[in-house]
């Protein structure tokens, strides 16, 4: 178990570094993270809870590509401009980590966080776009580190 959770936070952390240099992800870190995920928590409501979080990441997926054609009206791919197939595989990776509640908590944080991240360091930055799937990732270490020392309320499943 113990094993496990090291080889998650390793792999958040290759994210991390891999979304902030290159600006892309390996496959195969989004699919560990997933496979893992569903390793560690012992939960017989896994599925659905995954189910669950999956359903909202997607329809909150939809209506911003419906609201951005709408806006530039004509349908776009929104792969091409302003989220990247990385961002999307990091967000369904980690549906097993959280209840619904805190899925959602952590999407928006998450956002925040990326944006406030991207801001301060837009002075040693070069690129133009944000790496969202690497801030999250970070974030996400930063709150299992938080959930396995301290005491006080758990955000993930783990």
């Amino acid at each position: 178990m113990k094993t496990a959770f090291t080889i998650l936070l390793f792999s958040l952390m290759i994210v991390f570094v891999q979304d902030w240099k290159y600006r892309k992800i390996h496959l195969i870190l989004p699919i560990t993270i997933f496979s893992i995920s569903f390793f560690i928590i012992k939960n017989n409501d896994l599925l659905k809870i995954t189910i669950l979080n999956l359903s909202f990441f997607l329809i909150t997926l939809s209506v911003l590509i419906i609201y951005m054609s709408f806006k530039s009206k004509k349908i776009i791919n929104p792969f091409q401009h302003y989220f990247g197939i990385g961002d999307l595989l990091f967000y369904v990776s980690i549906t097993p980590l959280f209840s619904q509640q805190n899925y959602i908590l952590f999407f928006v944080l998450s956002m925040l966080f990326a944006i406030g991240l991207q801001l301060s360091l837009k002075k040693i930055s070069t690129e133009e776009t944000v790496p969202l799937a690497g801030f999250s990732a970070l974030l996400l270490c930063l709150v299992f580190l938080k959930d396995h020392y301290f005491l006080f309320h758990k955000m993930t499943l783990l």
